[in-house]
This record gives C-alpha cells, structure tokens and sequence, in this order.
C-alpha cells in the first residue's frame, strides 16, 4: 500500500489536480456560448469524464477528467496528505486551517450538485400558491377530475420512467400509460399531408393537429427544452383506448375512461410545501423616461397553518426570503407587472462556501501573521 499512499498524498498530484481543473474550466467556459450554462455544467463539471462523440454515431469516448473526478482524487490527495505527510505543530495551525477550508469547499460544491433543487414559484396578484416548478425537470400528470367536487386526484409520474420508457401505472387508477417514444427535446409542427408515418401514430387529442420531431437537448438559459412523448393508453384487459402525443407546453388534454373523465399532460416537476404564499402587490419601477427596469418587489404573505405561522414579507433583488430551508429569490415578472416570479433554491450545503472561506481566510491570516512576527523577531535580535 505505501507506493498507493505516497501517490495520493503527493504535491505532484495536487498541483496536477488543480492545473487540469484550470484547464477544464477554461474549456468549458469557452463551451457555453454553445451548450449555456446548464449544458456546460452537465457535460464539464458535473461528470466524471467529458465525452466526444463520434460524428454519425452514438459512440462516446472519454478523452478529459470531468469535475467530478478531479474533485474526487484532490480531495483524497487532502486527506491523505493530513495523515501521511503534514506534521503537526502550532507553526502549521495556519496550512492546517486552509487545508480544512479546501477540503469544505469540495465537500459544499459535491453536495450543491447532488442535492441543490432550482425552481421556480409564479404568483398572480391576488392570488397564491404552495408549490414550485422545477426549471430542468419534466413528470407525467394523469389527473382525475371525478375525484371530487371540489378537488382533483393528480398521479404524477417522474422524467425518469419517461426515459426508460417505463409502464405508468397505478393501482387507482383503471389504465395503464405506455410510452412508445420519447424525446427530451422537440420541434412541434402542424400535422399535413407530408408528416412521417411515426406521426400519425397519435389518433387522439392534440396529435390529430400536429407532430414532434426530435431535435437536441439545449443547455442555454433562455431556451426550454419542450419535453415530448407518445403515450398509448391500455384498459385492464390490454385494448388499446388511444394515442395521444404529450409535449411540454402543451394544455391538459381531456379524455373519458368508464364514465369518468381524466386529462394528461407533460409539466416541469412540481414541489409542495406545508406553507402558502400569496402575492399581495408587486411593484416593477423603470429608469425615467425608458423601459429599462431598475428595480421589482414583491409584497408577499406568508401562512403556515400547522405552525400558526402567517407574516408578511417584502422580496427585492438582493433581498432574499429565507425560511424552512428554502430561499426565494425575486426572478423576474410577467403579464404587464401582475405576475411575480419567485426563485426558489433549496441547498443543504448552502453554508459550506461561507464556513470554507473563513477557514481559508483565518488560515492564511494565521500563517503570514506568523511569519511577519518571526521575521520581526529576527529583525530585532540584530545589533
């Protein structure tokens, strides 16, 4: 084992660590002007190895360590270097520090991107709402309005079944959902006489009027990813009852199943809350003179029933609410200043970045501070 310890603990190694993750990170800020933020994240920072896919093919080969790895192996490098190589004494307080600070801040950024959720809250004016939209994730809704009168029964089924084109199924509900094709990303057209044959597949809903072509997966901020599907509704006895195509963006398409009526559609992931909040007023002020905007707010209540809770709050840019572990950030507006847009960010390891620079901060302080009075000790022992 010492030749494996002595690799993982060696300077050589972390100075290699940290040239390629320049490396990486110059490649793949560069990269953004193509795949946007959110593309570049996935294939650069958030993997193991960046691929390259064979042009015609769908064969992908490694050629460059990912974030994920580079992340991994510096901070196996830190660790072992604090058991085999660094002594302990008062002098080294200050690289100790720092190496723990270091070692925070790969533990915060690994945890930020396994578990950080990022979504978003709309609230129209007079109005409010208990649940967030996610901004990168799609589920399958088959909504039950013969539920109640009052309420509707919603069976949400997650993105992943859709990739694995797996059987959405229920025990309550009296069908089953097939997906016959799925695409994370697509073109929707009018459906006419020069439509593919796979498009006239669809024989209910809005399939009858248009079709989905696939078309890449796009990272950018300012696009959306119009996840699409076909889905075939099966009876308990395996008749087929109709196709219907599903696309995100699309409205619930109604349907009647044994005298009850359902509706289906592709929506962004939607999260709950056990609190409420309702949009009281929402100010939106410009530059003089232009459309500029300088500054939007949103007066906003807050009630959680269970808690007795219920306040008020005021949500501006850099003003944030924080409150049960989440944080809502003002986002932006929409329908002509009535519509507020709340982000919401929900991060269990929101607190390490900070915690990490003040390790690295104190650390450094305490080590060139030491220094400065050796060096000053010195100086004064001279004649």
């Amino acid at each position: 084992m010492k030749p494996f310890i002595k690799f993982f603990s060696s300077l050589e190694l972390a100075i290699a660590c940290m040239v390629l993750g320049l490396i990486l990170i110059f490649i793949g800020t560069l990269d953004q002007v193509n795949l946007g933020i959110h593309g570049a994240t996935e294939r650069y920072f958030y993997t193991f190895f960046v691929y390259w896919n064979i042009p015609n093919t769908e064969i992908a080969i490694p050629y460059f360590p990912g974030g994920y790895t580079l992340g991994f192996v510096l901070l196996t490098n830190l660790v072992t270097a604090l058991f085999v190589r660094f002594k302990y004494s008062w002098k080294k307080v200050g690289v100790l520090m720092v190496h723990f600070g270091v070692i925070t801040l790969l533990l915060g950024e690994l945890i930020t991107s396994m578990m950080q959720t990022d979504s978003a809250m709309i609230i129209d004016e007079g109005s409010s709402s208990n649940f967030s939209e996610d901004r990168q994730i799609t589920e399958l809704a088959i909504i039950d309005h013969s539920h109640s009168s009052e309420t509707d029964r919603v069976y949400a089924f997650p993105q992943t079944m859709l990739e694995a084109k797996q059987d959405a199924r229920h025990e309550d509900l009296p069908f089953t959902v097939s997906v016959n094709q799925y695409m994370p990303n697509a073109l929707i057209q009018r459906r006419d006489e020069n439509a593919p044959a796979e498009a006239l597949i669809a024989n209910k809903g809005l399939g009858l009027q248009v079709y989905a072509k696939p078309i890449p997966k796009t990272g950018k901020m300012d696009d959306v990813n119009r996840t699409t599907a076909m889905l075939t509704i099966f009876d308990d006895s395996g008749q087929v009852v109709g196709t219907w195509l599903a696309s995100l963006g699309f409205t619930a398409q109604e349907f009647t199943f044994e005298g009850k009526r359902y509706s289906l559609e592709i929506r962004r992931k939607r999260y709950y809350y056990p609190f409420e909040i309702a949009l009281i007023d929402f100010s939106h002020d410009r530059y003089l003179g232009t459309n500029i905007p300088m500054n939007f707010s949103s007066d906003i209540k807050l009630t959680h029933e269970e808690r007795g809770e219920e306040r008020e709050f005021l949500i501006y840019m850099n003003h944030p609410l924080r409150y049960n572990g989440l944080t809502f950030f003002q986002s932006g507006f929409a329908n002509e200043d009535t519509t507020t847009i709340l982000q919401v960010v929900s991060n269990p390891g929101r607190h390490l970045p900070y915690i990490s620079c003040i390790l690295i901060f104190a650390g450094l302080t305490v080590q060139f501070g030491q220094g400065l009075f050796s060096f000053a000790g010195r100086r004064a022992k001279k004649p």
